[in-house]
């Protein structure tokens, strides 16, 4: 039987598609061969195998190299997967960089306004307190102070407090640390036939006064103003001539001064 003559869908004894050679081979080794072992073409014996099978057994066994270069042809096929994954991974790092230095710089801005901040705040802390002033003191000694022929400033001696060191009790003047609005309150006291007066004074201008008299008897008076002041204005309080003041452990002349505010 001819083998091109065989449609490929017919399955026929391998012993049919042989050459006489071959089949003379079979029949040789056959004999010498228990049943169902393979012959020469790697067939059991009494086996049927399709056309087309045998055909490309054929075609595989002439041509050796198509398994390798379908191994090579599915290594190459991988490789521009490999190349892609690593542009997306080029391309993420990328951003990461991107995203790395807007981080930096938002941080480095995070800094710079956090020390603007601190340096703020200290500044504010020495402005705060600069700005705490207030004082009080009374005159020191017991008995009176005065008459004198001459207007004398009263200097304060016995000092209860003085925040700022704006009142200066060796001289009795009061001097502004900062601009601002102050208030000053001031009390007299002094034996009877004699006047009690004292004036506040303001860069040596009269601002306001507290007087008493009586010819019986000890008396007692006070009074107290605000006031706007400048950086270096000067306040102090003075007894007027031919008047006097009394003072003891009593505490009764008095002068105090405190910042209500700056402006």
């Amino acid at each position: 039987m001819a083998e091109d003559n065989i449609p490929p869908h017919v399955q026929v004894p391998v012993h049919m598609l042989q050459t006489p050679a071959q089949t003379g081979l079979m029949v040789k080794g056959s004999h010498g061969r228990p049943p169902g072992s393979l012959d020469e073409t790697g067939v059991l014996e009494g086996q049927t195998v399709s056309v087309n099978a045998i055909r490309e057994n054929e075609i595989e066994a002439e041509n050796p190299s198509t398994e390798a270069t379908t191994t090579t042809s599915s290594r190459q096929s991988c490789q521009p997967d490999i190349h892609s994954v690593l542009r997306e991974m080029s391309a993420v790092l990328a951003e990461l960089k991107v995203e790395q230095r807007h981080t930096t710089a938002a941080v480095n801005n995070l800094e710079t306004r956090l020390r603007a901040s601190e340096s703020q705040l200290e500044e504010l802390k020495k402005k705060s307190e600069e700005r705490k002033v207030a004082f009080s003191a009374s005159l020191s000694g017991s008995g009176h102070t005065g008459p004198y022929s001459i207007d004398i400033i009263l200097v304060y001696k016995d000092v209860f407090t003085n925040i700022g060191n704006a009142y200066n009790p060796t001289t009795g003047i009061f001097t502004a640390p900062v601009r601002g609005v102050y208030q000053f309150r001031f009390s007299a006291h002094g034996g009877s036939g004699r006047h009690v007066t004292v004036v506040l004074q303001k860069n040596g201008d009269h601002i306001a006064g507290t007087h008493a008299f009586q010819p019986g008897g000890n008396v007692s008076t006070s009074n107290g103003v605000s006031l706007l002041l400048e950086v270096g204005d000067v306040v102090c309080l003075k007894l007027r001539a031919n008047t006097w003041v009394w003072d003891d452990w009593f505490h009764h002349t008095t002068f105090s001064g405190e910042m209500l505010f700056s402006v």
